[in-house]
């Protein structure tokens, strides 16, 4: 193997190396922030406010309707 061949090696493999080490730090950089800390955080929680609040059912009589601004009182 003469010296250039190897020296020609040498250099691929470090390219390779270095493109694999961009590739990894894209990767991590496109998926930083956007992992929820487990996959259902979210609708655990959910289910948890709809247990503590209380129904609707309850809520009183209607608020009047608001006054018909077309026509004006008869």
């Amino acid at each position: 193997m003469s010296t250039v061949q190897t020296l020609w090696t040498v250099v691929v493999l470090l390219a390779l190396v270095g493109l694999g080490a961009l590739f990894i730090a894209r990767v991590n950089a496109q998926g930083a922030g956007r992992m929820p800390g487990h996959r259902y955080e979210d609708w655990k929680q959910s289910l948890r406010d709809r247990r503590h609040k209380p129904p609707d059912d309850d809520a009183g009589p209607e608020p009047p309707a608001p006054p018909d601004r077309a026509g004006g009182d008869p």
